[in-house]
């Protein structure tokens, strides 16, 4: 490894808008314009109840439908919308090209981990896609109890790797999600795409090929 990465030992993905890409249209807009809502009240809905899904383990389809329930109960209007989301989810593909830095990482002696707000079922769905033996750690919000950005979630993530926060690296598309980097300690780095990511892996020392 080289001498100015000596004092990080590991890379954390988020998964959804990281590891998955999605090329479809959003969840939010198409609802909060199905159900004729400001786009910013539905927000505020969906983060009133995405524990549901990120802490208790509900299918995320469910948890939104939840969501949509405070607006308006209509089964119609619900079936419309779990289409709409089942043909969202199909389009979502692995961002190949991230994961050929993977092996990158862990050749320079890092190790590579996720840290993803999801259920249970993304366990299942990585390893199907052959994303689970290119990672040291996996923690998912659903399994454990609690949810990025809270500093508890994090703490497991740091136990599982025996880390410590200035040690780690996390990417994640949202902003949100890295809102307590400085509080709890860790690197952050926000994913816009591949190459971003590259030149901000180069800022903190780690150089790719």
């Amino acid at each position: 490894m080289d001498e100015a990465n000596l004092s990080i030992k590991a890379v954390v993905f988020d998964v959804g808008g990281v590891i998955e890409l999605n090329e479809g249209g959003g969840v939010w807009e198409y609802i909060s314009e199905l159900l004729d809502v400001p786009l910013d009240d539905f927000k505020k809905a969906y983060w009133a109840h995405n524990h549901l899904s990120n802490v208790e383990n509900m299918k995320w389809e469910d948890m939104i439908i939840e969501v949509v329930r405070t607006f308006k109960k209509d089964k119609k209007t619900e079936d419309q919308i779990r289409k709409f989301i089942r043909a969202h989810e199909a389009k979502k593909k692995i961002n190949v090209e991230l994961l050929k830095i993977f092996p990158q990482l862990r050749r320079k002696g890092l190790k590579v981990g996720i840290l993803s707000n999801a259920t249970s079922e993304l366990r299942d769905r990585l390893k199907q896609k052959g994303v689970t033996p290119l990672v040291d750690e996996l923690v998912i919000s659903g399994e454990i109890g609690y949810q990025k950005p809270h500093k508890e979630a994090f703490d497991i993530l740091f136990q599982r790797l025996g880390l410590k926060p200035e040690q780690v690296v996390f990417v994640d598309d949202s902003l949100k999600s890295l809102e307590k980097a400085d509080e709890i300690g860790y690197i952050p780095i926000q994913f816009k795409n591949n190459g971003q990511l590259k030149l901000d892996l180069e800022k903190v020392g780690i150089h790719l090929i």
